[in-house]
């Protein structure tokens, strides 16, 4: 019996390795995917200034991930380019409630001094 265990033990230990590396190649095609998905995200909201830096890191990044040899680097590669690409989103995004904000107040600011004119007259 113990002669089987020991002829079975390879074949497990093979089996076990080929599931594993098969689960990191799902965990990084989905981790590129995703990373995909953050820069197109990020493109949409047309960033500027910092905002489009860290969308060009997120290129970058996601780029040299699908160019990466070892699965591990591709792994980190694409989670980095995923966080700066959502980086990049959420800086544009930020960039563009400021400038409704300041547009606002600029409007706000006219009505004002428009009233005061006409209230005076």
């Amino acid at each position: 019996m113990p002669l089987k265990i020991h002829r079975a033990l390879p074949i497990l230990l093979a089996v076990s390795l080929f599931c594993a590396n098969s689960a990191l190649a799902d965990e990084v095609d989905a981790a590129l995917a995703a990373a995909e998905r953050a820069v197109i995200a990020a493109e949409s909201a047309q960033p500027r200034g910092d905002a489009a830096q860290a969308l060009e890191q997120a290129r970058g990044q996601w780029l040299a991930a699908r160019e990466a040899r070892r699965k591990t680097d591709q792994l980190r590669l694409a989670e980095a380019a995923a966080a700066n690409a959502d980086l990049a989103h959420a800086k544009a995004r930020l960039d563009t409630a400021r400038q409704a904000v300041e547009s606002a107040a600029a409007r706000n600011a006219d009505l004002r001094r428009r009233l005061l004119m006409n209230g005076g007259g």
